[in-house]
């Protein structure tokens, strides 16, 4: 299948603060997440902790936060992880939410309903 990067704004919720950036869209991510550095450049600030199962199948426990999240003509306020991470990735509460899918084919984001942001 192989890896699709896409460019998404992120940002504090209230908007404050907003940049574009590179993101890993990981369809097996339930978590968008981002590096504590991103995460401070952007005034996203914890505010709360959870324990997540990572890919290897450890428990790990990471700070959790809200942040502003644009991909395509679509925006919301989601629920980020906050964690050392390689790269950004954009999990897929934040897809669904968005009402976006990957197509590994092109490598690009698109609709997968008519309607913007949805309650999960």
């Amino acid at each position: 299948m192989g890896y699709v990067r896409v460019r998404v704004t992120i940002g504090s919720a209230d908007k404050k603060k907003v940049k574009e950036i590179g993101f890993l869209a990981d369809t097996g991510a339930f978590y968008t997440t981002l590096s504590r550095g991103i995460a401070e450049e952007m005034d996203i600030k914890p505010i709360a902790k959870i324990e997540v199962v990572l890919g290897d199948k450890r428990v790990k426990e990471v700070d959790t936060s809200l942040a502003y999240i644009k991909a395509l003509d679509r925006e919301g306020i989601f629920q980020v992880a906050i964690m050392e991470v390689p790269e950004p990735l954009l999990g897929v509460s934040t897809l669904e939410g968005l009402g976006l899918k990957v197509d590994p084919t092109t490598g690009k984001l698109e609709y997968s309903r008519p309607y913007g942001l949805a309650i999960i």
